[in-house]
C-alpha cells in the first residue's frame, strides 16, 4: 500500500512518458537479487521526463534514490520508502545508443557495459579491455570510476553530460578538465546529479581481433568468479598501502567459503559474496563487518566495501 502524499501526487502526474510502479519488489532490480519494495520505481524515458521528475520531487519532497542496473547496490530487507528512479530505460536523445561522433565515442549512460562491449568490438573500438567483466551501465562506471587490473574508466573518459535535480539543475555538461577521479571514485558528480551521456577516446582496431580478446577475457573470468548466483561482484576495494589484494585480506582471515544465513564469501573467489538462494541484505551485511573487524583488529588493515548498502530509513 503506498501511503505517502507524495507517491499519491505521482499517480497523477502529468506528461512523463515513462513507467511508474507501486511497491515494486527491489529484488527485482539488483545484481544480488536481494530487497524489500520501494514505495514507487520509475523508469523515465527521455531527458524531458527527468525535468518532469525534478520538479515532482522539489515540488512534494519526495525522497529520490537513483539506480542503474543494480550491480553494486544491497537493498534493505524492509520496505525502501523512496522514489527510486532507474535509468536503464533512458535515452539522451541520439539517434543510437553508442555512436561515433567526430572522432570519438559518444554513449548513452543507460548503455549496459555488456551492450557497449559488443558494440564497440563489431565497430573496432579498441581500448575498452578494462571493462570486461564489470556489470552494471556506462552511467555507473563513470560514476564510480569504475575499472579492473586492465585500467579504469578514467583512462579513456573524455566528457560527460549530467542532469542535476537540484532546485538550479538541469542538463550540465562537464569536460576533461573537470573530470576530477581517483580510485573508484568520482569528484565531480553532485549529490543529485546523474550521468546521462559521456564521449571516450578510442584506438582504431580489427573487429575480429577485439571480439578475440574480448572472448579471452570472459573465458577467464568463467574461469575465476562465480558467476552462477547472484552477487554484486567485488565487495571490498583493494586496500591502500597493505601490499594485499582485497581477496588475499580475506583469504588471510581463512573466510574464503565462510557463510551467514544465505550469503556466502565464495570458494572460487573471496572477494565475492554470494546469495545461495535464500539471503538477506542482513547476512551480507554480517559478513562485511565480521571482514572489516577481523582484518582491522588481526591485520592491522581497513578494508572499505565498493558495495552501497541502502537504509529503510529515510535520511
Amino acid at each position: 500500500m503506498v501511503d505517502s502524499d507524495w507517491a499519491s501526487a505521482l499517480e497523477i502526474l502529468k506528461g512523463f512518458q515513462g513507467e511508474i510502479f507501486y511497491e515494486e519488489p527491489l529484488s527485482k532490480h539488483t545484481s544480488f537479487k536481494i530487497g524489500a519494495a520501494a514505495a514507487a520505481v520509475v523508469f523515465p524515458k527521455n531527458l524531458a521526463d527527468l525535468g518532469i521528475l525534478r520538479d515532482f520531487t522539489l515540488k512534494h519532497h519526495a525522497p529520490l534514490f537513483i539506480l542503474g542496473l543494480g550491480s553494486n547496490i544491497l537493498a534493505p530487507d524492509s520496505r525502501f520508502p523512496y522514489l527510486v528512479m532507474k535509468t536503464t530505460k533512458l535515452s539522451s536523445g541520439a539517434n543510437k545508443p553508442a555512436e561515433l561522433l567526430n572522432g570519438v565515442i559518444r554513449t548513452d549512460a543507460s548503455l549496459s557495459v555488456a551492450a557497449f562491449l559488443r558494440t564497440a568490438a563489431s565497430s573496432g573500438w579498441d581500448g575498452f579491455d578494462f571493462l570486461s567483466g564489470i556489470p552494471g551501465t556506462l552511467g555507473g562506471v563513470v560514476a564510480m570510476n569504475g575499472g579492473t587490473h586492465l585500467g579504469e574508466t578514467s583512462d579513456r573518459l573524455l566528457s560527460v553530460q549530467t542532469f542535476s535535480f537540484a532546485l538550479n539543475g538541469g542538463l550540465r555538461e562537464y569536460t576533461a578538465d573537470a573530470l576530477k577521479m581517483s580510485y573508484r571514485k568520482n569528484h565531480f558528480l553532485g549529490p543529485a546529479e546523474i550521468v546521462v551521456s559521456a564521449t571516450w577516446k578510442y584506438e582504431a582496431g580489427d573487429p575480429a581481433a577485439i571480439r578475440e580478446k574480448l572472448d579471452l577475457l570472459f573465458r577467464r573470468r568463467k574461469e575465476t568468479q562465480p558467476l552462477d548466483y547472484p552477487s554484486c561482484g567485488s565487495v571490498f576495494k583493494n586496500p591502500r598501502d597493505s601490499g594485499l589484494r582485497a581477496w588475499e585480506v580475506i583469504e588471510k582471515l581463512g573466510l574464503r567459503g565462510h557463510r551467514i544465513g544465505g550469503a556466502q564469501f565464495a570458494e572460487k573467489h573471496p572477494n565475492w559474496i554470494l546469495n545461495l538462494g535464500s539471503a538477506r541484505a542482513v547476512d551480507v551485511v554480517g559478513l562485511i563487518e565480521l571482514a572489516k573487524r577481523r582484518a582491522r583488529d588481526e591485520l592491522g588493515i581497513e578494508i572499505q566495501e565498493e558495495v552501497k548498502i541502502l537504509s529503510s530509513k529515510l535520511v
